[in-house]
C-alpha cells in the first residue's frame, strides 16, 4: 500500500512538472511572437523553440505558442508556422528512431528548417526571402542565448554564480522581453517603459555601473525598436550611472536619480508613451520598491563575484566557529567531568584516637593488669589522648586514673602512644592536604571547563557583520592611509564587537582610528584589547556604555631607584574594565617584577573569561609558585561593570580605598594576607555601586604608612581640587617623609 502511493505521488509530481514546462515555453514563445521583422517574421519566438530543445526541454509547448502567435498576428507568419514545424517533426522522428542528435545537429537541422521553408516567404516578394534568412540568423543566435539561461538558473550555478557571459545573455533576454510588451500602452503610460525603469535600478542595486550599462542597452534596443524619443537613452544612462555611484543609499537613490535625468532631459513630460515619463517613473518605482529586498540580495550573489566571495567568506567562517565551538563544547564537558577524578576517600574514623589506642595496647596486651585499666574502654581511651597530648608538648605526665599507678610499663606505655600519636597525626596532615590539592585541581578543571563552554557558545551565538559594512568600513581606513590587513565585526555577550588588524608600519594614530570607525559604524567605540607583533597591531572595539572610567597614576620614589609599585588597566569584552595597583615588598626592580607580575596575572585571567572567584584564588598560587624566594606583594583591584555601574573591590594585605561622591570620603576596608605568602590566602572582596562622577583613591603601602590616620581626611581636604586630587594627595604623603614607594590612584567615573 505504501508503496502504491508513494508511486502514484511520484507520477503527480513527473505529470506535474511536465504541465510546468509546457506553460513555461507555451506563454514566453507567445509573448516573444509579438516581437516582428518586416511585419512577417518572428524570430524570437523561434528561438525560444530552439533554445529550449538545446536544453533538453520538451519544445511542444513552444511549438504551440509560435504557431498561436503566428496566427494571431496582423499578417499571418506562414515561414515561421512551417519553420517551427519541421524543426519539431524532425526531432519527433529521431527520438522515435532511438537517435541522439548533439546541440550542433540541433543547430544545423533548425537553420535547415528554417531554410526549407524560404519559398514560402517569395510569395511576399522576394525581399522577403531575405528578411526570412536574416530570421533565422537572429533566431539561432536568440536560441543560444535562451539555452544558455535555461542551463545557467540552476542549483549547479545558484551555488557558483553566472559567469559575465549568462548574465549578458540574461540581459538579452529581459531585452527581448521589454520589445514583446512594447505595444501595451494606455493613456501615456507602457508597460515597457515601465519595465524598463523597474529593470534598470534593478540592474544598477546587483551589478553598479555594470547594472547601469545594461539597463542603457536594454533602453537603447526598446527606442531603436519602437522608434521612440532617443532621450530616453540618456535619461536611462545619466540616472543609472548617479545611482550605480550611490547605490549604497537604497532604493530611495535610485528612484531619486532617475527622476533627476528625467528632469534634466525633460522625458517626463514626453508625448511618447515609451519613455520616463511620469506615470510610467512612477509605475516602476513602484515595482522596483516591492522588489523584495532578498530577490536583490539573492541575484546580486549569483551575478557579483566579489559579494559571493564575501558571502562565502562569511559562511566559512560560521561554519569553522560553529566546528571550534563544538569541539571547545566538548573539551569544556571533558575537563568538567575530570573534576571528580581527583577526591581522595578519607576514612570516617578518628585516625588519631585509633592509632593512639593501637600503640597502647601493642604494650597493655602482656599484662596481666590490662583488665583493670581497661574496664571501661571509653575512658581509657581520653586518657590515653590527654596523656600522648601532654607528651607531645613536652609537658608533665603521670599515670591517670584508670591506669595503675605503679605501672611498671608506664614509660614504655607513653613512648608507644606517643609515637603512634604523631604518626596518626602525620598521615592525617597529609591526608587533609591531598584533599586541598583534589579540590584546588577540581576547581581548576572545572573553572577552565566552565570558560571553554561559555567562548563557545558566545562563539556560536556570534552574528557578523555583512560585507557591506565591513568594505565601508575597509574603505574609510584606507582613505585615512591605514594599511588593513583584516576587519571583521560580530556580536557577543550582547555587545558589538570590531576586531581590526593593520600591517606596520602604522600610518594612523589610535585616536584617530576610533574616529574613523565611530564614524563609518554610527556608534560610540571604546578599545577593548590592542596586540602588538612584528608585522601587525589587532586592536578590539566594543560598542561604548553610559558610564566611562579612566584612571591617573601619580607616583613617588627614592632618587636613583626603581618603583616597587605597579599599577595598570585591563578592558574587558562586555562593558567591563578593571584597574589594579600592587606593591612588591621593598623598592628595586625585583619588587617592581613582583608587582608587575601580580597585575599581568590577574589581567590574563579576566581575558581568559576565568570566573572571578577562580581568579583572585590562582593570581595568588601563581605568584606564589613562581617565586624562588620570599617575595610578595600586595594586590589592590576594581572591576567595573560600565553597563550597570557595579564595582567589586579585591584586596590581597592592600590598604583601604576611597570612595567620593558629592563631596563626602567612604573608606572601603579589607583584612587580607598579601599574595605569594600563603597558597590558601583569600582576598578581601567588598561589592559596591557606583554612579557618575563618583572618584576612586587607590593608595600603596607607602602613602598609607606615613599617613595612618590622616589619609581619610588628606582625601577629604584634597577631593575639592579636582584634577589635582592625586598630586595632592602624594605632595601630602612626601611631606610627611618614609622610605617606602608611594603610589596615588585616581579613578573618575563619569
Amino acid at each position: 500500500m505504501q508503496t502504491t502511493r508513494s508511486n502514484k505521488a511520484a507520477r503527480i509530481k513527473t505529470d506535474l512538472k511536465e504541465t510546468l514546462t509546457v506553460l513555461g515555453g507555451f506563454l514566453p514563445a507567445l509573448l516573444l511572437s509579438r516581437v516582428q521583422i518586416h511585419s512577417l517574421h518572428l524570430p524570437l519566438a523561434l528561438g525560444i523553440l530552439l533554445g529550449f530543445a538545446l536544453a533538453g526541454a520538451e519544445p511542444y509547448g513552444v511549438l504551440g505558442g509560435v504557431v498561436l502567435g503566428s496566427l494571431i498576428c496582423d499578417h499571418v507568419s506562414w515561414h515561421t508556422i512551417c519553420t517551427a514545424i519541421l524543426f519539431a517533426v524532425s526531432l519527433w522522428v529521431i527520438k522515435r528512431r532511438n537517435k541522439t542528435c548533439s546541440k550542433r545537429f540541433r543547430i544545423v537541422l533548425f537553420a535547415a528548417s528554417g531554410l526549407s521553408a524560404l519559398p514560402l516567404a517569395w510569395i511576399s516578394g522576394a525581399i522577403e526571402m531575405l528578411y526570412g534568412a536574416v530570421s533565422v540568423a537572429i533566431a539561432v543566435g536568440f536560441g543560444l542565448c535562451v539555452n544558455r539561461v535555461l542551463r545557467g538558473w540552476t542549483g549547479r550555478r545558484a551555488e557558483n554564480g553566472l559567469t559575465d557571459r549568462e548574465q549578458i545573455m540574461f540581459v538579452l533576454c529581459i531585452a527581448a522581453i521589454l520589445l514583446a510588451v512594447s505595444e501595451l500602452q494606455l493613456f501615456g503610460w507602457s508597460l515597457s517603459g515601465s519595465l524598463l525603469i523597474a529593470v534598470s535600478m534593478f540592474f544598477v542595486s546587483v551589478r553598479g555601473m555594470y547594472g547601469a550599462a545594461a539597463g542603457t542597452f536594454c533602453a537603447s534596443a526598446l527606442v531603436l525598436y519602437t522608434n521612440s524619443d532617443p532621450k530616453l537613452i540618456g535619461c536611462i544612462a545619466l540616472g543609472t550611472s548617479i545611482a550605480s555611484v550611490l547605490r549604497k543609499g537604497g532604493k530611495p537613490i535610485g528612484i531619486a536619480s532617475i527622476l533627476l535625468s528625467s528632469v534634466a532631459f525633460g522625458t517626463f513630460l514626453s508625448e511618447h508613451a515609451i519613455g520616463a515619463t511620469v506615470p510610467n517613473i512612477l509605475c516602476g518605482s513602484l515595482l522596483y520598491i516591492l522588489t523584495p529586498r532578498e530577490w536583490i540580495g539573492s541575484v546580486r550573489y549569483m551575478a557579483d563575484s566579489a559579494t559571493r566571495s564575501e558571502r562565502k567568506r562569511r559562511e566559512d567562517v560560521t561554519r569553522i566557529e560553529r566546528h571550534v565551538s563544538e569541539e571547545l563544547m566538548r573539551i569544556g564537558t571533558l575537563m568538567t567531568g575530570f573534576s571528580g577524578m581527583f577526591h581522595t576517600a578519607m576514612q570516617e574514623e578518628d585516625a588519631v584516637q585509633s592509632w593512639t589506642v593501637q600503640g597502647a595496647l601493642n604494650v597493655c596486651r602482656e599484662c596481666k593488669k590490662q583488665p583493670v585499666c581497661w574496664k571501661d574502654a571509653q575512658v581509657m581511651q581520653e586518657t590515653l589522648l590527654v596523656i600522648a597530648r601532654a607528651a607531645d608538648e613536652d609537658l608533665s605526665y603521670e599515670p591517670i586514673d584508670p591506669i595503675d599507678p605503679l605501672c611498671k610499663k608506664f614509660r614504655t606505655l607513653v613512648s608507644s602512644v606517643l609515637l603512634s600519636y604523631r604518626q596518626a597525626l602525620n598521615r592525617s596532615s597529609v591526608c587533609v592536604r591531598a584533599k586541598e590539592q583534589a579540590q584546588l585541581i577540581d576547581r581548576q578543571f572545572v573553572g577552565v571547563g566552565t570558560a571553554l563552554r561559555r567562548y563557545a557558545e558566545g562563539m556560536n551565538k556570534r552574528d557578523h557583520a555583512e560585507g557591506d559594512a565591513l568594505n565601508r568600513i575597509r574603505d574609510a581606513l584606507t582613505q585615512e592611509g591605514a594599511d588593513v590587513s583584516f576587519v571583521d565585526s560580530y556580536e557577543s555577550n550582547g555587545m558589538q564587537v570590531l576586531s581590526v588588524q593593520l600591517n606596520r608600519p602604522l600610518r594612523i594614530a589610535q585616536r584617530q582610528l576610533k574616529r574613523t570607525l565611530e564614524q563609518t559604524s554610527g556608534t560610540r567605540l571604546r578599545i577593548v584589547q590592542s596586540v602588538a607583533e612584528r608585522k601587525t597591531v589587532s586592536m578590539l572595539f566594543e560598542n561604548d556604555s553610559d558610564l566611562h572610567a579612566s584612571m591617573r597614576v601619580f607616583r613617588a620614589k627614592e632618587v636613583g631607584t626603581i618603583s616597587g609599585d605597579a599599577a595598570g588597566e585591563c578592558r574587558i569584552i562586555g562593558g567591563q574594565v578593571c584597574f589594579a595597583l600592587s606593591d612588591g615588598m621593598g623598592s628595586g626592580k625585583t619588587a617592581r617584577s613582583e608587582s608587575e607580575a601580580a597585575i599581568e596575572l590577574l589581567f590574563r585571567l579576566h581575558h581568559a573569561g576565568i570566573e572571578r572567584e577562580l581568579i583572585y584564588e590562582n593570581v595568588n598560587r601563581l605568584l606564589l609558585s613562581a617565586n624562588d624566594t620570599e617575595m610578595y606583594a600586595t594586590l589592590d583591584s576594581v572591576l567595573i561593570d560600565l553597563k550597570t555601574g557595579e564595582a567589586e573591590f579585591l584586596k590581597y594585605g592592600a590598604p583601604p580605598s576611597f570612595l567620593i561622591r558629592n563631596g563626602r570620603v567612604k573608606p572601603i576596608e579589607g583584612e587580607a594576607l598579601p599574595c605569594g605568602i600563603l597558597a590558601e590566602a583569600k582576598p578581601s572582596i567588598t561589592r559596591i555601586r557606583l554612579r557618575a562622577n563618583d572618584r576612586l583613591v587607590l593608595c600603596s603601602d607607602g602613602v598609607q604608612d606615613v599617613l595612618p590616620e590622616g589619609t581619610e581626611q588628606a582625601i577629604r581636604s584634597a577631593a575639592t581640587s579636582g584634577d589635582q586630587l592625586g598630586e595632592r594627595i602624594l605632595d601630602l604623603a612626601k611631606s610627611r617623609g618614609g622610605t617606602d614607594d608611594k603610589t596615588v590612584v585616581v579613578i573618575r567615573v563619569a
